[in-house]
């Protein structure tokens, strides 16, 4: 996929599955490390960093496409959403 837009396709194309690959390796290892302090259930990677991912980006492209989103304030709700899945039983309940 190439850059486009303000730089009228000029500039070095962007590899956009690798930018979303350390995303998610990134979001994986933070649950990796919650699940071995106890946080989060065992065997939390890949497919659930790949699942916070695409709800914060969703929540992103609504704000950009819908002035009626709000995004202050949101990030606690995606973070209690997407980790109501994940948290170990008995484990904490707050962000």
């Amino acid at each position: 996929m190439g850059a486009a837009g303000r730089h009228g396709g000029s500039a070095a194309p962007l590899d956009m599955a690798s930018v979303y690959r350390e995303y998610r390796g990134a979001v994986a290892d933070l649950l990796r490390r919650a699940a071995a302090e106890g946080d989060l259930r065992p065997g939390v990677g890949e497919p659930e960093a790949t699942v916070v991912v695409g709800a914060i980006e969703g929540c992103l492209v609504q704000w950009l496409m819908d002035p009626g989103v709000r995004l202050d304030g949101l990030a606690g709700t995606v973070v209690e959403v997407c980790l109501s899945g994940l948290r170990a039983q008995g484990g904490p309940t707050g962000p």
